[in-house]
């Protein structure tokens, strides 16, 4: 019995581990360019970092409510290479529930972190010129709904005779940690230009 519960557990973890997936660029990463793009320049990117809870179909509704990100969130900042280039159409083309693109460690090194403050506004200061990729993850309470059958409600014919009974069902909410994942590409173009956006 206890071989066979071990052989269980070893299944188990085979199919789960064939089940994730991990992919990898395999474009060299050329550390040189993206060090020269992080180099200091006189630019600034500005913004407000918000989301807004997905409907049942993953959608997020234009006109939704904001959750702008709450103080301390980590804005990340890398420079678009030809490896983050690969690393995006990647993530783009495989990620879903069951796959996973990753950065490799070195790669990952050569980023520019901010953080938000109490209204989800970030900066990075003294940037060259040159193409750059934010994201963030935006933790928020979402809100969900749910309804149960609360009482019955009885129907009568003009006699006064019983005919059926017919449910009442009230709504009810409740809240959820949630968390969405924010991006942009920004792109700045002269040296000393200020751009602001909504990431």
């Amino acid at each position: 019995m206890k071989k066979l519960f071990t052989l269980f557990i070893l299944m188990f973890a085979f199919l789960h581990t064939q089940a994730q997936n991990t992919y990898y660029p395999q474009v060299f990463f050329d550390k040189k360019i993206a060090r020269d793009m992080l180099a200091f320049g006189n630019s600034t990117i500005e913004g407000v970092a918000s989301t807004k809870q997905k409907n049942n179909w993953g959608i997020k509704p234009l006109l939704g409510q904001k959750h702008y990100a709450p103080k301390g969130t980590v804005i990340m900042l890398f420079p678009v290479t030809p490896y983050f280039e690969e690393f995006y159409s990647m993530r783009k083309k495989y990620e879903n529930k069951k796959t996973t693109v990753y950065m490799s460690e070195e790669a990952f090194k050569y980023r520019v972190e901010a953080l938000t403050d109490d209204h989800g506004r970030f900066r990075f200061e003294k940037l060259k010129p040159g193409k750059y990729y934010l994201e963030t993850i935006v933790n928020f309470t979402a809100t969900g709904s749910y309804q149960q059958q609360t009482g019955t409600t009885d129907t009568y014919n003009g006699l006064g005779n019983y005919l059926y009974s017919s449910p009442i069902y009230s709504t009810f909410f409740y809240g959820y940690d949630a968390a969405n994942r924010e991006s942009k590409f920004v792109e700045i173009k002269a040296d000393g230009e200020l751009k602001e956006i909504n990431l």
